[in-house]
Order: structure tokens, then C-alpha cells, then sequence
């Protein structure tokens, strides 16, 4: 009889604490919390800031990152390291314990990573990077097309320019480095005016390649990207605030209901 009351308190408690660090309030407050360490993060680059006051503060912080996971842990048990963005809160506050001795402050520099809690912390930011990850099959397809054409521009444009221009298009190096300026909307003013002195064609050439590479292939990473967040918001409704409400309330009502039993179990006990 003891051991079941034992097993049923650590029920009724495990609910509570995972009442708790699901609640709105707490994960707001951890929220609020990661967004005032990356600030001051970023005060520590500052020297004249260095002090005690931020490293006690940031001691404080790590406290409270420490507390919230074991809080997790206890709540969800084993299943805890289960989900991908639990391990990654884990990793990202034990890499905070870290010392900073030397050949270790690369490491240290690390708690950079802290800020990224935030992905893992608000819903939306989730569901952003679960897309990306979805869409990582397509984004690949897409990436393999986009060498290929680049190479085969590359080719011809040490083909036909080299000779002219060899500070652009003297090997295959440089015109892979040229054309990937011209991608990324640079350099136009300066690497196509020469070719197009010496050949009149150079300007619909190389428009050519802006429109298939930038108007056509890049179009289409943002379409796959916009598709596999379309299908993520599919997946995953989010609650209204109704439904929201529901929820907590009837998380309340099962650790009342666990408070109570655990309660009889021991009134039963007492009374055997």
C-alpha cells in the first residue's frame, strides 16, 4: 500500500510540475528571461561594461535556465530526451557550465547559444524551423539545379571572357566568384560594362543568367520554403484562445483530481 501511495504522489506531483512549465505565464516569463541574456551578452562585448554586476546577474540567469530543464525533466521523465528541442535546451544550458579556463574560452563563447532558446521557446519560431527543416528535400533539388546552371555559365564565361577579362573570368575560380557576385545582385556595374565594350551581346548574356539564376531558381527556394510553411501551419493548428483556456483549465482539474486521490490514498492508509 505504500509503495502505490508513493507511486501516486509522484504522479500527482510529476502533473504538477508539468502544469507548471507548461503554463503560459512560466514559458512567458523563460522568454522574457532569454531575451534580457541576450542583451546582456551582447553588453558583455563592450569592455567598459565588464564588472560584477553582469556576471552576477548572468549567474543568475544560468540558475534559472538550470531549474527550468530539471523542472522538465522531473515532469516529462525519460520522454524529456525524446524530443529534439529539449535535448537542444539541455546542450545549450550544459555547454553554460563550461569554465572559462585557457583553451577553453572558445567554448565559453558558446553561451551565445542561449539566445537561440528562443526558437525552441515561441511556438511560431518552432514552427519556422520545423518548415525549413521539411523543406530541406525540395531546397536541396533546388540547390543541385542551381550548381548546375552556375556551372554551366561558369564554363562559358571563361570560354568567351577570359581572354578579355581574366580579373573575372581568368579560370574557373574566379568566374564561379564572379558570377556569384552577379547572384547576389553585385557587381553588375563592374564586372558586365568591359565585356560588353568589347562584346555587344555580353548584356543579354549575362541578363540571361540573372533571370534564370535570381528571378527563376531563387523564386523557387522561396516558393518550396512558403509551401512546407503552408503545410506546417496545416499540421498544426494553433489553439484559439478559447480552446487555449480549456486546456489549462482542464490541466487544473487533473492535478486536483490527483491532489485529491493522493489525499484518500492516505487517509486509507492512516485508517488501515
Amino acid at each position: 500500500m505504500t509503495e502505490n501511495t508513493a507511486t501516486v504522489s509522484f504522479a500527482g506531483a510529476q502533473a504538477r510540475v508539468k502544469a507548471l512549465v507548461e503554463h503560459n505565464v512560466f514559458q512567458g516569463f523563460i522568454i522574457a528571461v532569454i531575451i534580457i541574456n541576450a542583451v546582456l551578452i551582447g553588453l558583455e562585448t563592450f569592455p567598459s561594461m565588464h564588472g560584477p554586476a553582469l556576471q552576477a546577474v548572468d549567474v543568475v540567469i544560468l540558475a534559472i535556465f538550470t531549474v527550468e530543464v530539471v523542472l522538465r525533466i522531473f515532469a516529462h521523465g525519460w520522454r524529456f530526451f525524446t524530443d529534439g528541442w529539449s535535448i537542444f535546451d539541455f546542450l545549450v544550458v550544459a555547454v553554460s557550465f563550461v569554465p572559462a579556463g585557457q583553451g577553453l574560452q572558445v567554448l565559453r563563447v558558446l553561451r551565445v547559444l542561449r539566445v537561440l532558446r528562443l526558437l525552441s521557446a515561441v511556438p511560431a519560431l518552432r514552427k519556422v524551423v520545423g518548415a525549413l527543416g521539411s523543406a530541406v528535400p525540395g531546397i536541396g533539388a533546388i540547390g543541385g539545379l542551381l550548381v548546375i546552371v552556375l556551372y554551366v555559365f561558369v564554363v562559358a564565361c571563361t570560354m568567351l571572357f577570359g581572354e578579355v577579362a581574366p580579373q573575372f573570368f581568368g579560370d574557373l575560380g574566379t568566374s564561379t566568384v564572379s558570377l556569384f557576385r552577379l547572384l547576389n545582385g553585385d557587381g553588375w556595374g563592374e564586372i558586365v560594362p568591359p565585356l560588353s565594350a568589347e562584346f555587344p551581346w555580353a548584356w543579354p548574356f549575362m541578363m540571361i543568367y540573372g533571370l534564370v539564376s535570381t528571378f527563376v531558381i531563387l523564386n523557387l527556394f522561396i516558393a518550396v520554403t512558403c509551401e512546407a510553411l503552408n503545410e506546417q501551419k496545416d499540421a498544426e493548428p494553433t489553439p484559439s484562445v478559447v480552446e487555449q483556456r480549456l486546456l489549462e483549465e482542464i490541466t487544473a482539474l487533473r492535478s486536483e483530481v490527483r491532489e485529491l486521490k493522493d489525499r484518500d490514498d492516505a487517509a486509507e492508509e492512516r485508517a488501515a
